[in-house]
């Protein structure tokens, strides 16, 4: 591989994980933002409102929900050592494919947490807790469209990392027979 094209590649992967590392500050945030709710901060004579309000479910589940942030943090980590390594020129090895399939699993799980914690959590709330006169079910309105569009770029993803290690056996094999 000539040497222009490794440049382009780690000035590419080193773009890339310095996004990466903006985006787990982000999801971070986001998840401490929902667990803790509305506060307000004051910062000099301005008041910053922070509000967090779902309105398809309610708080408590939204809050519940809050632990797909941490999972899609930790998928942001996972890419992130995918980059680093990418920018090391250990694109097609074996580590490097190891963390973009745990990326693409990572993403997975966060959005099935997305989807399914705060309904867990909502009928956890109106089987346990509340008394049998007391329960009721809540009008519910998820955006489907949003978990099914991630499920799909992880399972893209996972794929592409594995059509990656499919290339890189089939060259380990085809060196050891020349």
């Amino acid at each position: 591989m000539p040497s222009g094209n490794n440049e382009k590649l780690a000035k590419s992967a080193t773009l890339g994980l310095f996004l990466c590392w903006i985006a787990t500050a982000v999801a971070l945030a986001g998840g401490v933002v929902t667990i803790v709710g509305s506060f307000d901060v004051n910062v000099g004579q301005t008041r910053l409102l922070i509000r967090f309000n779902e309105l398809y479910v309610p708080e408590y589940a939204s809050r519940t929900g809050a632990l797909s942030y941490f999972a899609f943090s930790y998928a942001l980590w996972r890419l992130s050592a995918f980059l680093r390594l990418s920018r090391a020129g250990q694109v097609f090895a074996a580590d490097t494919t190891a963390h973009l399939r745990a990326f693409g699993r990572w993403l997975l799980i966060a959005a099935t947490a997305a989807a399914v914690l705060p309904l867990l959590a909502m009928a956890i709330h109106q089987f346990a807790f509340l008394p049998p006169g007391a329960r009721y079910v809540p009008p519910i309105r998820m955006p489907l469209f949003n978990g099914i569009f991630v499920i799909a770029v992880a399972t893209l993803v996972m794929t592409i990392s594995r059509v990656i290690d499919e290339g890189r056996r089939f060259r380990e094999e085809l060196e050891e027979i020349v």
